[in-house]
């Protein structure tokens, strides 16, 4: 390039040595190339030592100016062109138009063009088009379209790339039909603008077809290739993208990365991209985002990390978008530190960026760094979008602030992003997890419009909270007001079926998902397998078990725990080594079924292996729950003295749970020492927690100590606690029957206690017929 110059120079210097004046023909290439090459002083010395030039010669100009994005400049020599008396051409407006950095700026080259009567040429106005949709002027640009005087195939691909653009997918699809009924020319171009307004694999597989007929596939168009398997991929058919890869003869690192994003998990996308390594193809920013995206397991941290390096080595880390990428992923991972260096690193973080930290301390529950992080935000005049309000909101809401959540709501109103559906739902959300779910029930009756999304987090919010039948009400009310519903609003329906054991409303609801052609979804799957094994029909839920996908782990996880509740332990531990063979990889659930069936059968060796091989072998980190469920385990068995020292030695505190768990085994077997230790460490954590003062009490009074289970007692009346009398209850023919402690008020109550008599008998001939049986068999009425 630099030799080129130097020879431009030679030759102009000669010229002019020679006496000879610089013409337009002569000094519009020499313009042309500075231009091209970014020197625009260069390029403008030419320009003006030019005798008489001509609109072709400014043309040059400013279509170097264009290629730059420089607009000012370009508008400048437009008008300078006009003061000349020369008159603009279609060349001229065409690359104004490609210079056009803003709305406001199109709109000045749109009068331009009016003006001269260049309105209606093709490149003119499709750049036009383009414009106003990128600025998100949908209007505008189908105004220019439509007073379009020619009918051509560039300005209507352009139209349909602005309806994708701005998420206006029916009007693109409805062009793209158009187009074909027209007999205008279809090309890759068209198909690839359209491809982005498809949603449905079913739709973009017609148009693949289409484009195999057409013959523009088979290494003919891999920019058609490459968008095709995009579309597959964001449609969730992966195996249809993975088809699509390999029907290309010749890959490149886009037709890669897209293949990186089609991969089933992070260890398929990890071993594609070391083989694209190994076949010498240089990996663009798009590759590294794209893995990126795929390894959100925290097994995958040291390759996240050892690409976070190729990224620096390679120059990736001055592009924000993988600087976003790796904020989140570390996020994700639980690695502030390194989220934190990330995003100081960066020269000029954008709203996503801040957005990205925002979430990665909300994820972490870090509540004053996700404030501070958001303050800072705002002092420096960025605006938060929806997805920065949801993190802060859902971080205060965890910790109950309802004050904050109130203040967050108010800016939410005063940006305005209350028509936005998801800002509805994190507010209903929000409000519900700060008990205050009067103020959801508020925000829900207020819209002019419910959708499903709206319609779920209300049901969530009311689930959560225990409002088990209001939410069966809601969804009475909505499902005969003929609000469209989706697998989501049905899985939420059979989670509260589950948690009332309403066994019959189960079975409706399933037939209903089968009805409405939601049965092979994979929530669904695991929601109707979850409601059998809670409403006690582990037959049905075998029955469901044996319908569902293969790769499904969250219905393997539900009829798991499902088995292990019901005291099914063998078939638990069958499931468990099944799932290696059909290549699921176990998760912090399935861990906490198998401890969880080790404990219904005392399996304490076992239960201890678990726990000790599952990150070793799987990678899952014990969680709280984990431990929980070990030291539930040893209390029952009564190894209380190794239940403490699991306690001790856990990486984490002991919450509430654990403590109680402790104390009721200490119940169990009479350990008085370590009982009033896990009573009070329990009431440092839950003073007001009144089964505790009645165990404690109890452990005491057992073990003779009169005057402490007194002085229990006295606590308690002091703080006015009662506690609250054990209830069960039971469905029968669509009437919920509640049972109460020393409850006298059933209506059926004569009836019930003859056939506990009945029962009483049974038991009692069993424990003689069988002498494995419990000694004693006791009926509490």
């Amino acid at each position: 390039m630099h030799e080129v110059a130097r020879r431009q120079h030679q030759a102009y210097a000669l010229l002019l040595k020679s006496g000879h004046p610089l013409h337009p023909f002569l000094s519009t290439p020499l313009i042309s190339r500075a231009a091209r090459d970014g020197d625009f002083s260069r390029s403008s010395l030419f320009l003006s030592d030019t005798r008489s030039p001509d609109a072709v010669a400014f043309n040059a100009l400013i279509s170097g100016l264009a290629s730059f994005r420089r607009p000012g400049p370009a508008l400048a020599l437009l008008d300078e062109l006009r003061r000349r008396g020369l008159r603009p051409d279609a060349y001229t407006f065409s690359a104004l138009v490609k210079a056009c950095g803003s709305v406001w700026e199109n709109e000045i080259v749109h009068g331009a063009c009016l003006k001269y009567g260049f309105s209606s040429g093709a490149y003119v106005v499709s750049g036009l088009v383009e414009n106003y949709a990128g600025g998100g002027e949908v209007g505008a640009a189908e105004k220019c379209f439509e007073e379009c005087e020619g009918v051509d195939n560039v300005v209507w691909v352009a139209m349909v790339s602005g309806y994708v653009w701005n998420g206006e997918f029916e009007s693109a699809k409805e062009l793209f039909v158009e187009m074909r009924r027209l007999g205008l020319e279809v090309n890759e171009y068209s198909m690839t603008a359209v491809l982005g307004a498809l949603l449905d694999g079913r739709e973009g597989g017609q148009v693949h077809g289409f484009g195999l007929k057409m013959g523009l596939l088979s290494g003919c168009s891999l920019h058609l290739s490459n968008s095709i398997m995009h579309m597959y991929s964001r449609c969730g058919s992966q195996a249809d993208a993975v088809k699509a890869f390999d029907e290309i003869s010749e890959p490149d690192v886009v037709s890669w990365s897209e293949r990186i994003f089609a991969a089933c998990d992070g260890v398929e996308a990890s071993e594609l991209f070391k083989l694209v390594h190994s076949k010498g193809v240089v990996v663009n920013e798009f590759t590294v985002i794209n893995l990126l995206s795929q390894i959100t397991d925290v097994k995958f941290l040291n390759l996240g990390k050892q690409i976070h390096a190729l990224s620096f080595k390679r120059g990736h880390m001055q592009l924000v978008s993988v600087g976003n990428a790796l904020i989140s992923l570390y996020g994700k991972w639980g690695q502030i530190v390194d989220a934190m260096l990330v995003f100081d690193e960066m020269c000029l973080p954008d709203p996503i960026s801040w957005n990205s930290l925002i979430a990665a301390y909300s994820e972490n529950h870090l509540l004053c760094q996700c404030l501070e992080a958001f303050s800072k935000m705002r002092s420096r005049w960025v605006l938060p979008n929806n997805y920065a309000l949801a993190s802060i909101l859902e971080v205060v809401a965890q910790s109950n602030l309802q004050e904050s959540v109130a203040q967050i709501h108010s800016l939410i109103i005063k940006l305005g992003f209350m028509f936005d559906d998801s800002m509805i739902s994190a507010l209903v959300s929000a409000y519900g997890k700060c008990n205050r779910v009067d103020q959801s029930k508020k925000i829900f009756a207020k819209l002019d419009q419910i959708k499903a999304l709206h319609l779920n987090s209300l049901l969530v919010t009311l689930m959560s909270t225990g409002y088990h039948d209001d939410a069966l009400v809601l969804f009475q009310r909505t499902w005969h007001s003929c609000i469209a519903v989706d697998s989501t609003t049905l899985s939420i329906l059979l989670k509260a079926f589950g948690a009332l054991t309403d066994l019959e409303q189960g079975r409706i609801m399933h037939c209903l998902c089968i009805k409405n052609g939601f049965y092979q979804d994979s929530f669904i799957e695991s929601a109707i397998v979850d409601v059998y094994c809670k409403c006690g029909s582990i037959n049905d839920a075998e029955k469901a078990y044996k319908n569902i996908s293969r790769a499904n782990l969250v219905a393997w996880n539900a009829m798991m725990m499902g088995y292990a509740q019901h005291g099914c332990d063998r078939e638990v531990m069958e499931l468990f080594h099944e799932m290696s063979q059909v290549g699921l990889w176990p998760d912090e659930i399935t861990y906490l079924a198998v401890l969880h069936s080790c404990c219904h059968s005392g399996l304490v060796e076992a239960g201890q292996t678990y726990l000790n091989s599952m990150h070793e072998l799987h990678g899952v980190v014990p969680s709280v729950e984990h431990y929980t469920c070990m030291i539930d385990l040893l209390g029952r068995v009564g190894l209380l003295e190794d239940a403490k020292r699991m306690i001790n030695t856990m990486p984490m505190n002991p919450d509430a749970r654990i403590w109680q768990i402790l104390l009721s085994a200490c119940h169990l077997h009479g350990d008085v020492d370590l009982g009033n230790l896990a009573g009070r460490k329990l009431l440092e954590l839950q003073p007001e927690n009144d089964s505790a003062y009645v165990l404690l009490s109890n452990i005491n009074a057992a073990a003779g100590n009169w005057s402490a289970a007194r002085e229990l007692r006295r606590e308690m009346k002091e703080k006015m606690l009662v506690k609250e009398p054990g209830s069960s209850w039971i469905q029968v023919k669509g009437t919920l029957n509640f049972f109460f402690a020393d409850d006298q008020s059933h209506p059926d109550r004569e009836r019930i206690l003859m056939q506990l008599q009945e029962l009483y008998g049974q038991m009692l001939s069993r424990r003689e017929s069988e002498p494995g049986c419990a000694s004693s068999v006791e009926l509490i009425c």
